[in-house]
């Protein structure tokens, strides 16, 4: 958990699978308040979270851009699976929140939102406060 902590992005990960062309990828993932998941999707792969600890919202958008709905990941919805093809992204609520994330591989890299700021770009903070609950 430190390591997210002390990250530039605010948050880390520990792959449980042996490499990318793996039949199924698993990947532990720790993210603090603030950590920034560009909105993406994945149109060869469904995705399925699995709560380990803290709270989050998944977040899933029109092709648009427009947030469509919200899932509180909490110990009462501690699973979500999310579609093919689905535009979604993360809000962190809670520091120290741990996911599980599950795909069937091998790997393919997300396919990021071009109507949502990059990673590092000046205007995420901004992105992430419209996106609070």
């Amino acid at each position: 958990m430190g390591k997210a902590e002390t990250s530039e992005r605010k948050r880390s990960h520990l792959l449980l699978h042996g490499g990318h062309h793996d039949q199924v990828q698993r990947l532990a993932i720790v993210l603090e308040c603030g950590s920034y998941v560009r909105p993406h999707q994945h149109s060869a792969q469904w995705e399925m979270l699995a709560l380990l600890r803290g709270c989050c919202d998944v977040l899933q958008f029109s092709p648009q851009g427009r947030l469509i709905s919200r899932i509180e990941m909490s110990a009462a919805c501690p699973i979500v699976q999310i579609p093919i093809g689905t535009w979604h992204g993360l809000y962190v609520c809670e520091s120290a929140t741990m996911l599980l994330e599950i795909k069937p591989g091998p790997y393919r890299p997300n396919e990021f939102a071009d109507w949502a700021p990059a990673e590092g770009d000046p205007a995420v903070p901004q992105y992430l406060a419209r996106l609070a609950r």
